[in-house]
């Protein structure tokens, strides 16, 4: 069997601390979805990642709450 299968690839794993509101964005998000939530958050930080790939560098550096 090839180490190259696409079933085989190496996944990492991210841990992260979310807020009340957040994490009730999130779930709502999950259930509309269908997905499971490690999914939707993998594909909501990738799409971002796509999108601002040089975020740190074209805004300022502060945290903003909603």
């Amino acid at each position: 069997m090839s180490k190259n299968n696409s079933s085989e690839r190496t996944k990492n794993t991210v841990s992260v601390y979310l807020d009340d509101k957040t994490h009730a964005i999130l779930m709502s998000a999950k259930n509309r979805s269908g997905r499971t939530k490690s999914t939707e958050v993998a594909m909501r930080l990738k799409d971002h990642l796509r999108r601002f790939p040089n975020y740190l560098f074209s805004e300022k550096n502060e945290e903003v709450d909603d």
